[in-house]
Formats: C-alpha cells, structure tokens, sequence
C-alpha cells in the first residue's frame, strides 16, 4: 500500500513539474457563458444593456478624441452592423498571413461592450468613439501560449495604443509576460485584465500584477458574481447577463469576469477621451478610486476592489 502511495505521489509530482514547463492562455470555466444566442431586435430599436447604465450616465458623449483601445483576445467579426469601421489595424500573433477570424464570439462580445455603434440598433458601447485594434493571441479553442500574448503586448506597444484589454488570464506566471507588460505601463499604456473565474479562489495573471487594473464580476444587485475571483481586486464592474454582439452578426447574452473588464475598460477610454489621453496609471487609478461606489465590505476589499467602476 505504502508502495502504490509512493508512486501516486511520483506521477503527481511529474505532472506539476511538467504543467509547470508551460503557460497555457485559458478562458476559465464559464468565461465565456452564453445564455442566449442570435437574440432578435427590432431594426430602429438601441438597447442601452444595465451594464452601461450602471457604469456610465452619458448615453453619448459626443467626444472627438478618440482613444485607442488594443483587443488581445480570439478576433473581431468586423463586419457586423454594430462595429463596422471601428477596427483600424489588426495582428495576428498565431498566423501572421492569416486574416483574423472570431470563432467563438468572445472577442466580438468584448469589443460590443466597449465600442457598438450609437445608431438605431443592436446594443450601446460604453465609449462608441474610439479606434479598436484586433490583436489575435487566443486560437478557436480560446487558447494560446504566452509567447503569442507578449508578442501582441509588444506589436501594441510599436502602435503607442492607449488601454490594452486582456479579458482572459493565467493561472501561472511567467517573469517574460511580467517583462512586456512592465514595458507596456512604463511607455503609458493603461493595462486592464480580467481578475478570472476562479469561484473565489485567487486571481489570474496579468490581473495579479500591481501594475494592471484587475476586474472583478457583480451581478444586477452588484453582488459578487459567484464565479468571480477574489484577490488582488481593484475595481468591480457588470459582468452577468450582459447583451452583446456575437460573431454572426447577431447579439447574445454573456457571463464572466470577461466582460466586466470590457466594461471598465469603456470607462477609461471615456475618462482619457475627455481629458489628458497622457494620463498615467497612477492618475487614472486615483480618478477611478474617487469615483467608485463602494461595495461590500466598507472601503477597499478582496472581492470588490474599491468598488464599482464609474465614468
């Protein structure tokens, strides 16, 4: 018996060691949670979703200064209704000859939060006017090694971009990725990540990291979604039940800390649209800390940061 333990632990200790020799990109469980697909809408109807209410007052801001907001994630369907025109330039990090394609929705659902169109149909973004840049480092299963996301972090940089989102995390870390995303912040780039799905366990990588603004998930009575993590928390912001655009063209409902960062990374882009777009990380924080509404626990804690995000 003593025998059988001892080999049980020897394969276990392999397999983390093994684990260990690589870092796996993942959406974690119910990242990307789909309740409802292809929902209909009316042609001449706007749906303005309870995420953005409860994150932004402005249903339009009308502001000229357009950001310039870097999607790290699966792909952009760029041709649906919401977003035509809103991509400028894009890098695939996995194929560089290949033109990008969202096979999922996940990419597409984060960039409907962040910047549909102010018309007549679909879903409001957080922040319409702004300048999207397409960054493929997940492959159709929502993976992708390391090496993909520092080489998209890298290509943003070379952009000067002004906000990275990073709606995915992971669960080890990597001294290089800690290496591009320092460089990142140091040449002004405000780096927001998703905290992870983790149930209540710890946060995700690059989430974890000081210098990234890490999102946590509340629900429509600003409750901790249950599958969110807690942690190294700066900020909450909706992420259950959020209406988005899908990739064919459609709109579905979402769920995760995927989407909450979508949300405040709409925030920000606002905040810098209308103001200095130099803004630091420093600045920004200490703007958005004076403007969160506080949750949960009084003042800053593990599951709520320091609050609800707010334009």
């Amino acid at each position: 018996m003593n025998k059988v333990k001892k080999i049980l632990i020897i394969i276990l200790t392999v397999l983390v060691l093994c684990s260990s020799l690589f870092y796996f990109v993942f959406y974690s469980e119910s990242t990307l949670s789909k309740t409802k697909s292809n929902i209909p809408y009316k042609k001449e109807e706007q749906s303005v979703t309870w995420g953005r209410k409860a994150v932004i007052e402005d249903r339009f801001t009308g502001i000229q200064n357009k950001i310039k907001v870097a999607i790290l994630d699966n792909g952009i369907y760029k041709e649906h209704e919401d977003l035509k025109g809103k991509v400028v330039k894009e890098f695939n990090t996995i194929n560089l000859n290949n033109p990008i394609i969202d096979e999922t929705g996940h990419g597409t659902a984060i960039a409907g939060i962040i910047a549909a169109e102010n018309n007549n149909l679909g879903i409001l973004g957080v922040m319409p006017n702004i300048q999207l840049y397409d960054v493929k480092v997940l492959d159709k299963q929502g993976k992708g090694d390391v090496d993909h996301l520092i080489k998209g972090i890298r290509w943003c940089i070379e952009q000067r971009v002004n906000i990275l989102n990073i709606s995915f995390g992971l669960q080890s870390e990597s001294p290089e990725l800690k290496k591009a995303i320092d460089e990142a912040v140091d040449s002004g780039i405000i780096v927001v990540a998703a905290a992870g799905n983790t149930y209540g366990l710890g946060v995700d990588y690059p989430a974890k990291y000081e210098n990234v603004i890490s999102i946590s998930s509340v629900n429509k009575e600003f409750k901790r979604a249950s599958s969110s993590a807690k942690g190294k928390i700066d900020f909450a912001a909706p992420g259950v039940d959020i209406l988005s655009t899908n990739q064919v063209g459609g709109y579905s409902t979402y769920s995760g800390t995927s989407f909450a960062t979508a949300f405040a990374t709409g925030v920000i882009a606002a905040l810098l649209a209308e103001g200095d777009n130099t803004l630091n990380l420093d600045q920004i924080k200490k703007i958005l800390i004076e403007r969160s509404i506080d949750l949960g626990s009084t003042g800053y804690d593990n599951e709520f940061g320091y609050g609800l995000i707010q334009k």
